[in-house]
């Protein structure tokens, strides 16, 4: 997978902040047009049908134009001063859920306005080639299924690993400083075993109504020889 794709990207946009004005301007901008070349018709041709039909006269629509490209601009440039930023890290150690933690990822929002989680799902594959009884589904998973899977590779939540519950509508920490951010998992060195892949996706709407998502690679599959150095 390219490096691009674990960046940050806005997945969709608010319709009432944005696609709405967006579609009156096109309208208005359509009216503007039809009015300028009406106006300039002959006279007795402006009396026939079409041309007669008026929605807006000529002065109107450019003054709702100047309003909605105004709206517009300012929308966007407000949109990316106040754009959420999600971080994050994955260290050795330092959790406050797990003592033996040997990879510990925590989340900040280092952007300028707040992020409000919208969905999370995770991604999981194991070291090893399964048993019948331990089966990771393929693809994006929600909480609960994550937890059952990792249950069937044999760990223990709260001894193994930890795995913050975040829930829709819980905020992220507007923050640069990781160790003020949120713990979102912790694996000790069982977990840090069994575990080929661990991935999370996080979506989160930002002040206008823009959700914004990102995927964390919170365990990768590395040579044998070299886990003790990565973690």
């Amino acid at each position: 997978m390219e490096e691009s794709q674990w960046e940050q990207r806005r997945i969709s946009t608010s319709g009432r902040t944005l696609r709405w004005p967006r579609a009156l301007l096109v309208f208005a901008l359509s009216d503007l047009t039809w009015e300028i070349v009406k106006a300039n018709l002959n006279a007795g041709v402006r009396d026939d049908w079409p041309w007669r039909l008026t929605v807006l006269d000529a002065s109107t629509c450019a003054a709702v134009v100047a309003l909605l490209a105004g709206i517009i601009v300012t929308r966007t440039q407000l949109s990316q001063t106040m754009q959420p930023v999600l971080g994050w890290s994955g260290v050795k150690g330092h959790s406050g859920e797990l003592g033996d933690s040997l990879r510990t990822v925590s989340l900040v929002n280092a952007g300028g306005g707040r992020a409000v989680v919208r969905s999370v799902a995770y991604r999981i594959q194991a070291s090893l080639p399964p048993s019948d009884s331990a089966v990771a589904p393929a693809g994006w998973v929600p909480r609960a299924t994550a937890i059952e899977s990792l249950a069937s590779l044999g760990l223990t939540r709260g001894d193994d690993y930890f795995m913050l519950h975040l829930g829709s509508g819980a905020a992220v920490p507007m923050t640069n400083v990781r160790k003020e951010g949120m713990e979102l998992l912790a694996l000790g060195p069982k977990a840090v075993e069994k575990l080929s892949v661990l991935d999370i996706r996080i979506q989160v709407i930002d002040v206008l109504g823009d959700v914004y998502e990102r995927d964390l690679q919170c365990v990768r599959p590395i040579p044998a020889a070299a886990r003790a150095r990565v973690f």
